[in-house]
């Protein structure tokens, strides 16, 4: 049974046994009553999450997982486990069943509060403490370290340590412009898994992710691990019909309430409002020769006093804001939209609730989980390698390792594609946290570049996101962030949620992408960067070279060949990824392609092999010699992609 007082519910030990596996070998206060060494039914497999898969392959490590509520079916409990391995010289009092030459073990904290690198950094000192000790029989600092974390743990404490062990800075770094389509997938309630080894890191990437949404670490985990089963599951507690329709009744009455045919209308007095601000708009567009123009938000006096520092006027990284680029509207409501009151706009978005669940860290034991039809869709972190080779799982795969973001879906993958002024906004991003900083004091804590100002960005983003999605269907600004992820979005049970309990605070907002404006050649070369079919032009152009240096021949068809990827590539540029996802689907090998493929792996082997030796065998070219024959799917194969 659960105890009330504090946030911290039990102190656990979980230790590697030689023929039992991982088992509980010490609670405090005890998981069971009179049963200090068990498990209640419904976590029958927190010893697989607290000793997490592959954790023998090194010395010690950390795993953030959640667990459904023993008492209340619309609470998660948050674990913190601590993982050390130690030769078995250094142990003080061995028992018999200690026969291998290490001995592994966790110390584990479970609570009700999110608090994963505030408690992880007190736990890491009492797991190096206990380990010291060399006699784990002397559960005293355990027990002590129970009461001293529920003293200590206050609710100050939880607000103001909420983003310890999360670093954003860490997150764009290492994702830098895939870390925009991370964000943006998060919000459509896809079956994602995350896979990494060791787990710690796994763990961070998750949490991390989500902590670029407001509220959401704070707010909106609540029901992270909370799913009512279709069937009985061992792993999973039971409860009964009134418990559950008594706990999800507002929910469920408000999901109700929406009517999917006519989502995109609200209310009167919303709609009154959004009417005066299109036709200002349509006024003032009149007036506007560039740019985008403004919808008659005023910037108070107080935000315009924390202009300079929100937008780094003092900083050598600045902004363009040409007519060519960023309107300056746009701009001047950036300190606005930074001081604009979270919970007036809806936040945190209902993501994970109802069905669609977030688990950092899940084990094998739980893997029929993922399979019941009352789960929507949920982000999970796996280290086991059969959570990857079983792709009907997931919709999309995160390699983190590899770096990789792999999709078999064709029209998610068309909902994923990032716009231009997405790529505008990824890069603004990506270039002031990348910055070199000089003051070793200040890297990675400063306001331009450091964690706050991350998720200040991303907080900005998203609110534009969700007003622009208020507009009617066709608009430009729609556009900007990807009609055809607009609109499957508008379909998830997190937009309908915000929607039907809509405030009119969201209006305060400019519609519109803040990243939007004009094409420029730094677009281009942008797009060009981070676009597969940019990747394929500059492949193009190197076959190019390479014809043209062995014969005069090839050089019709090879420039054919550029120059029919590049036309494709700036179709994808000005408009939408339609064109180039049509020209994929044409073809019957429509499968993902690693990132670093070539262009020669599909080449047939006389051709590449005459290629290389400086030699063209002529009866691979028309007698006409203005085509070349070589196959279409060199230029356009069917890829993933990996994003």
């Amino acid at each position: 049974m659960e105890m009330k007082e504090g946030p911290i519910l039990y102190v656990v030990v979980v230790g590697f046994h030689h023929k039992k596996g991982c088992q509980v070998e010490f609670s405090f206060p005890p998981l069971v009553p009179g049963s200090p060494n068990e498990c209640p039914p419904g976590w029958k497999y927190l010893p697989t999450l607290a000793l997490p898969d592959g954790s023998h392959n090194y010395d010690d490590d950390t795993v953030f997982f959640h667990l459904p509520s023993l008492t209340n079916p619309r609470q998660t409990v948050f674990g913190i486990s601590c993982f050390r391995q130690i030769p078995i010289e250094k142990i003080k009092n061995r028992t018999s069943d200690m026969t291998r030459g290490t001995i592994q073990k966790s110390v584990c904290v479970l609570s009700k509060i999110p608090l994963y690198g505030q408690i992880q950094v007190k736990m890491s000192l009492i797991t190096h403490a206990y380990f010291d000790e060399g006699d784990f029989s002397k559960v005293s600092i355990l027990e002590d370290t129970y009461h001293h974390l529920n003293s200590v743990l206050t609710q100050n404490d939880f607000h103001q340590q909420i983003f310890v062990g999360l670093s954003a800075r860490d997150f764009v770094l290492q994702w830098r412009h895939k870390a925009v389509l991370l964000f943006k997938l998060l919000l459509l309630e896809r079956r994602l898994i995350f896979y990494k080894s060791p787990v710690h890191p796994l763990c961070s990437t998750i949490l991390t992710l989500t902590s670029l949404f407001p509220e959401m670490i704070e707010k909106g985990m609540g029901q992270s691990a909370c799913i009512r089963l279709s069937r009985p599951m061992s792993p999973m507690p039971e409860f009964s019909d009134s418990d559950n329709s008594q706990s999800s009744s507002p929910v469920k009455t408000q999901i109700e309430n929406i009517d999917n045919t006519n989502q995109n209308i609200i209310s009167d007095e919303v709609k009154t409002k959004e009417m005066k601000i299109l036709e200002h708009r349509e006024n003032e567009d009149k007036k506007e020769v560039k740019g985008i123009t403004e919808v008659g938000i005023e910037i108070t006096e107080s935000a315009q006093d924390n202009e300079e520092n929100l937008n780094g006027k003092n900083n050598s990284l600045q902004r363009e804001l040409s007519s060519d680029t960023i309107a300056d509207s746009v701009h001047n409501n950036m300190a606005y939209l930074a001081h604009l009151s979270t919970s007036s706009c809806g936040f945190p978005l209902t993501i994970f609730t109802k069905g669609f669940m977030c688990l950092p860290y899940l084990s094998l034991p739980y893997l029929d989980l993922l399979t019941d039809i009352n789960v929507r869709g949920y982000v999970v972190g796996a280290t086991n390698i059969l959570f990857k080779q079983k792709s009907q799982l997931y919709d999309v795969l995160v390699d983190i390792d590899a770096g990789r973001i792999e999709c078999q879906d064709v029209e998610l993958r068309k909902q994923l594609h990032l716009t231009t002024e997405d790529l505008r906004f990824a890069d603004y991003v990506v270039k002031h946290v990348s910055e070199e900083r000089h003051d070793v004091f200040l890297d990675g804590v400063g306001w331009e570049g450091g964690d706050e100002w991350i998720r200040t960005q991303f907080r900005i983003y998203l609110l534009c996101l969700m007003r622009t999605s208020l507009l009617q269907d066709g608009s430009k600004e729609i556009e900007h962030f990807n009609t055809n992820f607009v609109s499957s979005w508008r379909e998830t049970h997190n937009y309908k949620i915000w929607l039907s309990g809509i405030n009119p605070g969201i209006l305060d907002v400019n519609p519109g992408h803040p990243f939007a404006g004009q094409l420029s050649v730094a677009d281009m070369k942008l797009r060009l960067a981070h676009s597969d079919s940019g990747r394929k032009f500059n492949q193009a152009m190197v076959s190019t070279g390479r014809a043209v240096a062995t014969t005069s021949k090839a050089v019709g068809g090879a420039i054919s060949q550029a120059k029919g990827v590049f036309s494709n590539w700036w179709s994808n540029l000005l408009v939408s990824p339609e064109p180039v996802q049509k020209a994929l689907e044409a073809f019957p090998d429509n499968t993902m392609q690693i990132e670093d493929s070539t262009i020669d792996q599909n080449i047939p082997k006389s051709i590449n092999k005459n290629l290389s030796n400086g030699n063209i065998d002529k009866s691979s070219f028309s007698e006409g010699g203005s085509e070349c024959s070589l196959p279409n799917n060199i230029h356009q194969p069917g890829e993933v992609h990996t994003v």
